[in-house]
């Protein structure tokens, strides 16, 4: 009679308990996601791992803003007051690290390259136009570092201003208030973005921000865009303000295709990262408090259409 192999019995027998156990246990039911009467603000009701209730809500904020957007309604101040966990686009840690990277972000071009040389008349004028006597200083940086700064006078032109920032605010609330508060990004992540590309596609790119500003058409086709993304911001129109993301983005992607691949990695790829982050704490359970760029909340590619495909939400 042939041997009966024990090893395979007990093999068969801890499968078919797994199997049974996986057969009888309920799988969890998708967590609810609501869009609340709240300017950009969403509420995603679920279960913690044990089944316990659990919450995720999520503030979508403006980088620059002014006095409109304050103060926010009481049930977004409630839910910030009372959750048990925080989370920006970056961690309380990240900016400390990121101040102590100043005069690293900030250093000249390691092989003394110069930006003006690779520009055209036209463009030197401009850039000496926008720096004026400090163009001495800034021709030695690299292009990344002048394109953030012009990009910032580009907003600001619009009136907008950092101070009424959304993401500032709860940042300056929390460290009054002692909290510290997680990062969905790495910090590494963020200065990728900021440092997008080599040498050659980052002159591209500041080319483009430079014909923003010499360009009369440009510049105020970018005007108009900006307000009226604010403004959809303000009203809280979220439908017009995926609307005006799609077209800037198709915009852009057209005029070179290196900015598909920048807008996945400013978007997709985070986007889809956030959505295992908060999947993360919904089973961790409690409340959790998140306040990050409205534009990763709308759009084909948003951090809610990857929550659904990874049925973390309905």
């Amino acid at each position: 009679m042939k041997k009966t192999n024990l090893r395979a019995i007990l093999g068969a027998f801890i499968l078919a308990l797994v199997l049974t156990s996986c057969a009888s246990t309920p799988k969890k039911a998708p967590a609810t996601l609501t869009k609340t009467e709240s300017r950009a603000f969403w509420r995603i009701d679920g279960t913690d791992k044990n089944g316990n209730p659990s919450t995720v809500y999520i503030q979508g904020t403006f980088h620059l803003g002014d006095e409109r957007i304050f103060p926010l309604s009481e049930e977004v101040q409630q839910a910030f007051v009372n959750s048990d966990r925080y989370a920006g686009e970056i961690s309380t840690q990240g900016y400390a690290d990121l101040a102590q990277l100043g005069p690293v972000l900030n250093a000249p071009n390691k092989d003394g390259k110069l930006v003006t040389d690779h520009l055209t008349e036209e463009e030197k004028a401009f850039v000496q136009m926008a720096f004026g006597e400090n163009l001495s200083i800034v021709d030695p940086l690299e292009p990344w570092q002048i394109k953030t700064g012009l990009s910032v006078l580009i907003y600001t032109n619009t009136g907008l201003s950092a101070e009424y920032g959304l993401d500032n605010s709860f940042i300056a609330t929390l460290s009054q208030m002692g909290r510290e508060w997680d990062g969905l990004d790495e910090l590494q992540v963020q200065l990728d973005i900021i440092t997008y590309g080599d040498y050659d596609t980052q002159i591209k790119m500041l080319k483009d921000i430079i014909k923003v500003f010499t360009d009369e058409a440009e510049a105020e086709k970018l005007t108009e865009s900006t307000v009226g993304l604010y403004e959809s911001y303000v009203n809280d129109d979220m439908k017009e303000m995926e609307r005006l993301l799609i077209m800037s983005d198709e915009d852009e992607e057209a005029s070179d295709k290196l900015y598909v691949d920048y807008h996945n990695m400013v978007f997709r790829d985070r986007n889809k990262e956030w959505a295992q982050d908060i999947t993360n704490y919904l089973n961790e359970g409690g409340t959790t408090f998140i306040f990050a760029g409205c534009g990763h909340w709308l759009g084909p590619d948003s951090t809610f259409k990857f929550l659904k495909k990874m049925k973390t939400i309905k």
